[in-house]
This record gives C-alpha cells, sequence and structure tokens, in this order.
C-alpha cells in the first residue's frame, strides 16, 4: 500500500478526521445513523474502519440523495455519504491537503487553510488600488456535476504515485446514488456535492486553468467555481473572457453565460457576499447587533441635486463619507442590493461602523462562535469518559429502557441515556439493579466504588476482551530493569518538572504576601531542577525514588505558601497526609488523586494493559502499579485545582467536617458536588500539546500517554516520553 494510503488509516488521522466531522454536524446518510449514534462507541467504530481499509475489505456505501431549494428559488442537489464514509474521506483529505496545497497558487481562496472569502476581497481591494478598474465577473457553468474523471484522475497521478489511494477515490465519487423512491444509480461524472473530498479536488482540478490565466499575466482571484479577472483595460477583459474559455474548454468546463460579464468598479458588483461599488467594499449581509458598534464613522447624506438640470438623475443619490476618503456618490437602488445599504438608508446622518474594521470584527466573532461550537459538540460527542457519578447517599440506580434513572425514596432524582455513559463512579452508600450491572457489563461500562470520603473500594467491570498479546509484552518488559528503570526515569523527571513549572508560574503570589520568600523559593527551585537531572544518571530504583521523596518534600513545603496569607491554609510547613487526611487542602488532594487515579484506571483498561504491572511503583497486592506510575505525571492538576477552589473562596472551612469515630477531615456531601463540577471543567479544558502541536483536553493528553506507553511496550515506539505541562 502507498504511504499516503497507510497515513490516512492511522488511527491518529481518523480520529482527526473524526473531529472535524463532529465539528461541521451534518445529517445521517444511507445508513440512517446520525452522528450522535456513532459517537457513544467511537473508539471501535474508528478501529474497525482501520482495519477494513488497512486490509482492503472497506466498502463504500451508497450517497443519500438530498433536493433542496435555494433562497432564488432554483433547486440544489446534495449526495451525503454515511458518517463513517465522511471520516474516511476527510482523513484521505488530511492527507493529501499538504500535496495539494503545495502545487496551489496564490490566486485561489475557497476551502484552504487560513484563507476565506474575506481575505479574497481584500485582494481585489488591493488589485483595485493597483489600476486594476476592468473586472471579467465569471462562473463555471455546472462545475462540480460536470468535473470530468479521466481528466481528474490523470491530475491526480502527476501529483502522487498512491495508486490505492486514487482506486478508493475513485471509488467515492462512483458511488451509487439512493434517493429512497428510484432505483440506485451510479454516479459516473462530477464531484458529490456533500462528500468532504470533493472541495480539495475541486481545487485541485481547477488547478491547470489558475495557472494558464496566470502564465498569461492575468489577476485571477477564483472562489471555487465563482472567479473574476481584473485587468487595467476593457481590451484586456476582453482577451482574459476568451482565454479563460479556452482554458476551460481544456478542462471539458464551461462558463455559464447568465452568470458572466465585463464590469468595472464605477458600475459595481457582487462577489462572494459583499458588494464592490468604487473605492468601497459593502458586506451585503450583516448580523443586527453590528450596526451600533462604534468602531469608527461612516455617514450617508443625500447629495445635492444640480441646479442647471435637476431632472437629468431619475434615481435618488446619496454621498457616502467615510473617515479617510473622498464622499463617494451612490444610488439608492446601489444601496438596496446591501442590508448595508438599507441600514444605512434607515439610520440617514447617524454614527455607523468603518467597514474595514467591521469585516475584522466580523470575522473574530464568527471564529469565536466556530469556537465554541467546537468545544460544546466536542463535550457532546467525545468518546472518552462521559462519567457518571453517584453521590446522594441512599439512592439507587436502575435501568429503565434506553435510560438509567437516579430515585430515592420513590422519586426520581434525575435520569441519563444509557448512550451517553462511558463510566460510573459510584461514591458511597448507593445501590445498583441487577440489570443496571448487567447492561453495564454487556456494554463495557466500568464501575468504581469508592467511600462516600473518596477513599478506593474496587472495580466492576466485564473481562471479555482478550489482550493476552499485550499483556505478555507488559509482564515481560516489567522484569526488564534497564527498560523498567529508564521509563521509571522518564516518569520522575517530568513530575519534578511539572512540580516545579506549577510553583514557578505561582510564586508571585507568595512573594506579594512576604517578600522574604523570595531566596527560599529560588533555592528549592534551583535544587528541583538538580534532582530532575540527576533522575537521568540513576543506576537503580531505591536511588530513583530516593530523588522523587527529596522533590516532592521541597515541592510540598513551597506548596503550603501559595495560598493567601489571610486563609487558615497558608502554612510553611505543609506536610501531605494520605490515609487519612488530616485538613481540607489534604482532603482535597486525596479525593482529586481519586479522580485522576478513577480516569487513568479506564483508559489503561480501554488501551488492553494491566493496570498492576507497572515500573515506578513496587507491584503489590491489589496495588495498580501502572495507574500509579501515569498519575505521577498529572498530579499537579488537582494541585493547581486545590489552590485555585481554596484561594477563590469556591470551598472554605465550614465545607470540610472532622468524623467523630474516627481521624480524618472529609468533604460535605454539598462540597464534594462542587468539586466533581470543578473537576470536569478542567478535565474538559484544552491546551497545547509540545510534542504534537495539537490542542488537546487533558483527557485526550492522558489518552495520549497511554497509548504512547502501550507502544513502547508493543515495541512500535522507541523512547517514551512523559507528558510536561504548559501552565
Amino acid at each position: 500500500m502507498g504511504w499516503l494510503y497507510n497515513q490516512m488509516a492511522l488511527p491518529e488521522t481518523l480520529f482527526q478526521a473524526w473531529n472535524k466531522v463532529v465539528s461541521n454536524d451534518g445529517m445521517a446518510g444511507y445508513d440512517k445513523q446520525s452522528i450522535t449514534d456513532y459517537s457513544w462507541r467511537i473508539e471501535e467504530h474508528l478501529a474497525d474502519l482501520g482495519r477494513q481499509l488497512l486490509t482492503n475489505t472497506y466498502e463504500p456505501q451508497p450517497l443519500l440523495k438530498l433536493v433542496m431549494l435555494k433562497p432564488t428559488g432554483k433547486l440544489r442537489t446534495l449526495l451525503i455519504p454515511t458518517v463513517m464514509e465522511r471520516v474516511a474521506q476527510t482523513a484521505a483529505a488530511i492527507v493529501l491537503t499538504p500535496l495539494v496545497e503545495s502545487e496551489l497558487g496564490a490566486n485561489t481562496f475557497a476551502y484552504r487553510p487560513g484563507l476565506s472569502r474575506m481575505t479574497a476581497a481584500r485582494e481585489i481591494e488591493r488589485l483595485r488600488n493597483l489600476g486594476y478598474n476592468w473586472v471579467v465577473d465569471a462562473d463555471i457553468s455546472s462545475f462540480f456535476d460536470t468535473v470530468d474523471h479521466p481528466l481528474l484522475f490523470q491530475r491526480f497521478r502527476e501529483l502522487c504515485d498512491d495508486e490505492e489511494l486514487l482506486t478508493l477515490i475513485a471509488r467515492w465519487l462512483t458511488a451509487e446514488i439512493v434517493d429512497g423512491q428510484n432505483p440506485k444509480v451510479k454516479n459516473t461524472i462530477g464531484l458529490p456535492q456533500g462528500c468532504p473530498i470533493s472541495p480539495m479536488l475541486a481545487n485541485l482540478y481547477l488547478d491547470k486553468f489558475d495557472e494558464r490565466m496566470e502564465q498569461e499575466g492575468f489577476k485571477l482571484v477564483r472562489f471555487a467555481d465563482d472567479f473574476l479577472i481584473l485587468c487595467k483595460s476593457k481590451p484586456k477583459a476582453e482577451a482574459a473572457l476568451q482565454l479563460s474559455e479556452s482554458a476551460l474548454a481544456e478542462l471539458k468546463l464551461q462558463l455559464n453565460n447568465e452568470k458572466t460579464r465585463i464590469t468595472t468598479f464605477a458600475e459595481g458588483f457582487k462577489y462572494l457576499g459583499y458588494l464592490f461599488i468604487r473605492s468601497l467594499v459593502l458586506p451585503t449581509k450583516m448580523h443586527p447587533d453590528e450596526w451600533y458598534d462604534k468602531l469608527g464613522k461612516l455617514k450617508l447624506r443625500k447629495a445635492p441635486k444640480s441646479l442647471l438640470h435637476p431632472e437629468e438623475s431619475d434615481d435618488e443619490e446619496y454621498e457616502l463619507q467615510t473617515g479617510d476618503s473622498d464622499a463617494i456618490t451612490v444610488t439608492k437602488e446601489t444601496l438596496l442590493q446591501t442590508e448595508f445599504g438599507e441600514k444605512l438608508l434607515q439610520s440617514l446622518e447617524k454614527q455607523q461602523i468603518d467597514v474595514d474594521k467591521f469585516l475584522e470584527k466580523t470575522a473574530k466573532e464568527d471564529a469565536l462562535r466556530q469556537k465554541e461550537k467546537h468545544e460544546a459538540l466536542n463535550k457532546l460527542y467525545s468518546p472518552l469518559l462521559n462519567t457518571l457519578y453517584l453521590q446522594e447517599q441512599g439512592s439507587i440506580l436502575r435501568k429503565d429502557g434506553e435510560r438509567f434513572s437516579v430515585e430515592k425514596e420513590g422519586k426520581q432524582l434525575n435520569d441519563i441515556i444509557v448512550r451517553r455513559v462511558e463510566q460510573i463512579l459510584v461514591l458511597g452508600n448507593i445501590t445498583l439493579t441487577t440489570p443496571a450491572m448487567q447492561y453495564c457489563m454487556k456494554s463495557n461500562i466500568p464501575i468504581t466504588f469508592v467511600s462516600q470520603h473518596g477513599s478506593y473500594f474496587g472495580r466492576l467491570e466485564a473481562t471479555t476482551a482478550d489482550n493476552s498479546a499485550l499483556e505478555r509484552f507488559q509482564y515481560l518488559r516489567s522484569l526488564d530493569e534497564p527498560f523498567a528503570l529508564g521509563i521509571a526515569s522518564a516518569i520522575v523527571e517530568a513530575k519534578i518538572r511539572n512540580s516545579r513549572t506549577m510553583i514557578q508560574k505561582r510564586k508571585a503570589m507568595a512573594w506579594e504576601s512576604n517578600g522574604e520568600l523570595k531566596e527560599k523559593f529560588d533555592a528549592s527551585l534551583l535544587l528541583m531542577t538538580s534532582l530532575a537531572e540527576h533522575t537521568k544518571s540513576c543506576d537503580n530504583m531505591e536511588a530513583l525514588r530516593g530523588i522523587e521523596g527529596k522533590a516532592a518534600a521541597l515541592y510540598f513545603e513551597l506548596f503550603g505558601l501559595l495560598f493567601k496569607k489571610e486563609l487558615p491554609f497558608y502554612t510553611s510547613a505543609f506536610r501531605r497526609v494520605r490515609r487519612p487526611p488530616t485538613d481540607p487542602v489534604n482532603s482535597l488532594l486525596s479525593f482529586g488523586y481519586t479522580l485522576l487515579h478513577n480516569n487513568i484506571f479506564s483508559l489503561v483498561r480501554m488501551k488492553g494493559m494491566n493496570p498492576y504491572l507497572g515500573f515506578l511503583h513496587a507491584e503489590d497486592k491489589g496495588n495498580p502499579a501502572l495507574i500509579n506510575d501515569l498519575v505521577e505525571e498529572f498530579r499537579t492538576i488537582i494541585d493547581s485545582m486545590t489552590l485555585y477552589t481554596l484561594n477563590k473562596g469556591v470551598l472554605r472551612n465550614k465545607d470540610f467536617y472532622y468524623r467523630k469515630d474516627k481521624a480524618g477531615c472529609f468533604l460535605t456531601d454539598e462540597a464534594r458536588k462542587k468539586f466533581l463540577e470543578l473537576f470536569e471543567q478542567r478535565m474538559w479544558a484544552e491546551s497545547l500539546d509540545p510534542q504534537s502541536g495539537k490542542s488537546l483536553n487533558i483527557r485526550r493528553h492522558i489518552e495520549s500517554q497511554v497509548v504512547k506507553i502501550s507502544e513502547v511496550l508493543a515495541g512500535t515506539r522507541a523512547v517514551y516520553e512523559p507528558w510536561r505541562s504548559e501552565w
């Protein structure tokens, strides 16, 4: 198989493609399975898709035909692939994009990273300022429906020699079409609108046209099948129009004569949602909330009529005055072509916004809205550990049809769609019915039991998965002392550096309250750096654990000084006390580490490893050593949450209590709920992964580390690279 094909089928590529498909949303395809339907067991679906692609058992599904009515009254046909088909096509687009991008010129703006309609509008404005005032305003007739497959595949072969990928793309483009009424028909021409691979192939197909126009010296601005050619004279524009017809004919394409014309900026024209009129670029649509933002000044007034010839113009004319240019005369008819103009007419002589600043502000807000949508969808559809917390003491979890029901004393407290649950955490005295537990076992939903105070009891999970091969590797690796020491050294070094980073970023909090602490912090941080370096030269596990202990003591001594001095949690002699925790700070740390431990445990089991075979921590009955190893890299996440929770007053002394029957400081029920909410928010917070350059939430970071260690165990990765925090 070709290297591009293999790259497309990699798990990380498919998962990246899945995220793109989710962010684009979209309807179900021929199989009637929606994005939501696939999301509940997405890891299984992606793994299955990867296997099919690599074993040549993948079969493209039919395309679902959907006919939509455009605002113009014309019909638009979409051909919708299934969700998994969209994932596969998006994965192909991901690996092909760098190659296609290297071929495309600077004159095409659609479907390209970092470019947009506004970028194209800016280029048109730049060329106009250089004197290119004549414009060929053109449109290709039925472009997506008439792309010639042999010519497209010939262009693809010029780009790369991956025949397997080309064959797959050909099968996508010639898939059967179903509409629910007529017999299936095979697609034989064109690029199906609705397929993720089509936009990139469209740019590749038209690249020869772009090159031809550029070679002849014409200034082309193309966005998909709509393009402008900007010229300095009418004869040049006529020559450009003639050449474009000839160049398109070579690609078996034609101009849409109804939409193609030669015009000027003085006459004005619409393109890509903007009205270009003389020296102005006006958006044809605008969000109503934007009209009265005070970003600049743009005033409109009626143009004075000629005293000598008042009857010459039937159209009512206006002068549009911007802050940094001469007034421009426009007709009422021209203004009414845009929402912008309509609003200007309605608010004559009132302060409006500068067009240039408006475009920038609109682009930023669009990006923000897209980011918010992405984050919401990511939370809704992520396959990673949607946790159901059961913490109402004396309640019962039942399974009722397709929902879990939480009840107490005959009243329903909550109900949850079962497909949205990836794991269950039971805190304290809560009952699960047999049907509920059986469903969890059948669906591979692990159930973790901890005490009301956060002490770990155990875990209920299915044992049907056969991971014997990986566990055998893991067992042999755990006995290999040099290998185990290498993994353990990397983990301890990362733990010390992460701890040092957290203190370094927050030490100013302590200095502000006590100027004498600077010397103490500097000395301790310097020593922690030295200890981190010493982990690389340790020749035995006992020495390594000694270094870890020294660094932890230094860290927690400084940690107590990061609380606000006026709070009762501030101390210069903080000690980490585990079983049981003796104060609010230790109580939060212990509970948070338990939650972190549970998440890592689930991910380790999902990846088929034995949680009890580790490297740094000693193996002991009931001690999940591998989980404890991985927790070390992420402890500062809980530490920072503890600082935030207490320094910001989210929880106070009154939110903790001391048991009378035995020692220990614990969270109240309400406080525990607040901390769980903060924990989930932190788990979804995204940060940059310095190794991959991707933005990942904490659970993704954890999953990445679990995958890395499994690959090292299996021998497919040479070195384990631990997680490093970027506070």
